[in-house]
């Protein structure tokens, strides 16, 4: 059996992409496994991942590699969802707790910086039932000790460690009160029986995951989200991947950068055994056109933020045409490249950008999450470095 089997596999039974992973990276995480395993067999290790659950999601725990920190996004996102929590309490009144899920949570930041925002709002634990789930059993670990490094917080406002952490060694342990929020679980949203027994989340955060997977996941992906949310709840996804909604059936509520968008209320049953189909792409919300006084940098950010890829990288293209060395446009244009999936074209662009501007911190960040994905340990080693010096606060 050679690699290809393998790679068949990662992709029909894991639904992950492996082009979008980049070939390297899944013969290291291949190795790792089967290191892991005492096998030395290619046709052995695949007839171990046919049979056994546990090694597929260890193998795509190794393949999807945790890229997240506190409040990524933004505060204002976290205090948005926080307000969303508080206006289904309000309508809730003597009902059970309100309900989220985050998913995936990789090693916690994600659900525990919403954990943080609730508690600004006074709203207790015992109001809010957080669910937090991962396919990596790692990273689970991890999120259940809740302790961190100062990389995660490199997004967040410099008193937070001081607020909601104490020290650890070198690290950072967050606040008892806090961790009492989220509750772990492990799984696969490409599951078709994930959480088939829990009760539908008033809100779902899912963020930076439909990258990693195959168009035929992705759609079992987004039946699951809305098999498991409630009528009139909300979903968080980043902009780039908003396309992916039913439009008949998902509408935007906020600013399009937030990516949040509430399930219009409406009876809707479903049978979680099929999957249902997603509406063709003439469903979709439609590319706007752009006038020749609107081809700006601006632009081309906003329509990458509303989903628009494809427009958003002809104006970065057109814009580069006249201006080949602007870094924040090369820079923006990777930034598209990777949300469509074209991981190498990509790299070559945050490698641009930062021949041009060694510290452009957007360009710095992706780079530095797919080398690591690459299990480019050395360039992955010093563009930390870089980071965390051209991160405003960011202590090493």
């Amino acid at each position: 059996m050679n690699f290809r089997s393998i790679e068949a596999i990662v992709r029909d039974q894991l639904g992950l992409d492996p082009a979008s992973l980049g070939p390297p990276f899944v013969e290291r995480a291949v190795e790792a496994r089967m290191a892991a395993c005492a096998l030395d067999d290619l046709t052995d290790y695949a007839s171990r991942l046919k049979s056994d659950p546990r090694e597929r999601d260890a193998l795509a725990a190794e393949l999807v590699v945790p890229e997240t920190w506190f409040f990524r996004g933004g505060y204002p996102l976290f205090s948005r969802l926080a307000g969303i929590v508080a206006e289904r309490l309000h309508h809730l009144g003597s009902a059970p707790p309100a309900r989220v899920l985050s998913i995936p949570c990789s090693t916690g930041e994600e659900p525990y910086s919403l954990a943080i925002a609730l508690h600004e709002r006074f709203i207790q634990s015992d109001q809010v039932h957080i669910d937090a789930v991962d396919v990596s059993q790692r990273a689970l670990d991890k999120a259940r000790l809740a302790r961190y490094g100062s990389f995660s917080f490199r997004e967040a406002n410099p008193e937070l460690r001081t607020l909601y952490f104490l020290p650890h060694h070198d690290l950072w342990e967050l606040l008892p009160h806090l961790r009492a929020y989220v509750h772990f679980h492990h799984g696969n949203l490409t599951d078709p029986r994930l959480l088939a027994g829990e009760r539908p989340y008033d809100l779902i955060i899912c963020r930076n995951l439909f990258i990693y997977l195959t168009p035929e996941a992705r759609q079992q992906a987004l039946f699951n989200l809305e098999r498991l949310l409630t009528t009139d709840g909300r979903l968080c996804l980043t902009a780039a991947e908003a396309d992916r909604l039913p439009t008949d059936r998902f509408v935007r509520d906020g600013p399009t950068e937030m990516g949040i968008y509430r399930r219009l209320d409406r009876a809707y049953r479903v049978d979680i055994s099929q999957p249902t189909p997603l509406p063709s792409d003439e469903r979709m919300i439609p590319t706007p056109v752009v006038p020749p006084a609107d081809k700006t940098l601006q632009t081309a950010r906003s329509l990458a933020d509303a989903g628009h890829l494809e427009q958003a990288r002809r104006l970065c293209e057109e814009l580069l045409a006249q201006t080949p060395t602007d870094a924040d446009t090369l820079a923006l244009l990777g930034v598209i490249h990777l949300a469509l999936g074209q991981t190498e074209t990509a790299f070559d662009l945050f490698r641009k950008t930062l021949y041009l501007m060694p510290d452009h911190v957007e360009a710095l960040s992706h780079m530095l999450a797919l080398c690591e994905r690459k299990g480019d340990r050395d360039r992955a080693a010093v563009l930390r470095r870089r980071l965390q010096n051209a991160t405003p606060g960011e202590t090493p």
